[in-house]
């Protein structure tokens, strides 16, 4: 913790470095690999009985992470998206998520250990976390190109923008559905546990911190109500055997869509939002496996079937958009970039589904979430010099 809040003073700035060295550094990947040395790997300070006694600061974590990500979800926001935008963006999402999901159903066998036996349930689970990851889309590698390459176009960025923020709805929904499919394979008892009891707790906590808020509220007053919500909601998901992301996800888009205090909250929520961001990356990187070269290609197998589904749904996007014009079909390039959101389901993935094939997975997922990081930028720079020229 110490780390992660000194550090991102240093993280996120632009500083002289080469281009790919420079996108690992504004995003603060270098904290992964710092988790991989203080793990078992190597320096072994962060052994499994230590994140064990962690457990419930992960719940928070991921819960503030499934808050902040909630509040981008205002309905007045949405509804000034054009509808044909919002149409287009499921079509995109809907093609990029099954051509990943069918691609790891059948490489699913180069994911697993040496002998291990991987049922079909475990394999639609597998199938079901990865495609997920794969449709989400961001657009900070904009931040990356010369504002000359970016101005002029702007509603070819609206359009990214637009699909980014559907891509992120529908990995959500998939998550719910991995949850909801791969309630088994928890291998805990169904007595007020498991995805109903979850969504239940979500409309409780939302009825609840809204009789809280309903009446106007001094700053402190509001950071011990959103700090004991954050903890409560997503003790009471772990406690339940769901989702502390997706519960506070759903707690989020209920309370910027009918609290009165959501932009007071939102700001609270932002302040820490870079520290929490940077614990993550380092418990990722404490349980992340690098022990096989197979685990580069098949990431690097994934990462191509992730922008052949991104190209293949936006080129048909694109044709739904503007048929006649041929040079838009590129537009899905545009979405390579995956954002922070992947990350944070991997580690749910991680700590919801033990098991002997997930460190493999997780490993996998997040090789595949650095090459996007890596390439985006030449994507998104290739997309707009191809509608430039």
């Amino acid at each position: 913790m110490f780390l992660a809040f000194s550090g991102y003073h240093l993280s996120f700035r632009k500083i002289k470095l080469p281009l790919f060295a420079r996108r690992f550094y504004l995003t603060g990947t270098e904290f992964l690999f710092l988790g991989l040395l203080l793990g078992p790997q190597f320096l072994n300070l962060m052994d499994a009985a230590t994140c064990q006694g962690l457990a419930p600061l992960l719940a928070l974590l991921l819960g503030w992470v499934g808050l902040l990500f909630g509040f981008q979800f205002e309905i007045s926001r949405i509804r000034r998206i054009p509808i044909e935008y919002l149409g287009v963006s499921l079509l995109e999402g809907a093609v990029t998520f099954g051509i990943v999901f069918a691609g790891v159903v059948i490489i699913l066998p180069l994911l697993q250990p040496a002998g291990a036996a991987v049922s079909g349930m475990v394999s639609i689970i597998i199938g079901l976390g990865i495609g997920a990851i794969a449709v989400c889309a961001a657009q900070t590698g904009l931040a990356l190109l010369a504002p000359g390459l970016i101005s002029g176009r702007s509603k070819t960025v609206q359009l990214l923008t637009a699909v980014s923020t559907v891509d992120g709805l529908l990995a959500m929904i998939a998550f719910c559905v991995l949850y909801i499919y791969g309630v088994e394979m928890t291998e805990k008892p169904l007595l007020f546990q498991g995805p109903v009891f979850g969504l239940l707790a979500c409309l409780f906590f939302l009825i609840f911190f809204g009789l809280m808020m309903a009446r106007r509220l001094e700053d402190r007053e509001l950071v011990l109500i959103v700090i004991g919500m954050a903890i409560l909601s997503s003790g009471a998901a772990a406690m339940l055997g769901f989702s502390p992301l997706i519960t506070n996800f759903i707690l989020g888009i209920g309370l910027v869509n009918f609290s009165r205090e959501k932009e007071r909250i939102f700001r609270l929520l932002m302040n820490v939002e870079k520290p929490v961001y940077l614990i993550l990356l380092v418990f990722l990187g404490v349980g992340w496996q690098l022990n096989s070269p197979w685990l580069f290609l098949l990431a690097a197998g994934l990462f191509l079937l992730r922008v052949a589904g991104k190209g293949l749904g936006g080129g048909v996007m694109s044709w739904a958009l503007h048929p006649a014009q041929k040079e838009k079909l590129y537009v899905g390039f545009g979405l390579i970039d995956s954002g922070g959101l992947p990350l944070a389901l991997l580690f749910d993935f991680q700590q919801q589904f033990p098991g002997d094939p997930t460190p493999y997975v997780v490993s996998v997922g997040l090789l595949m979430v650095l090459y996007n990081d890596l390439f985006s930028p030449h994507f998104v720079s290739f997309l707009l010099r191809r509608e430039a020229s």
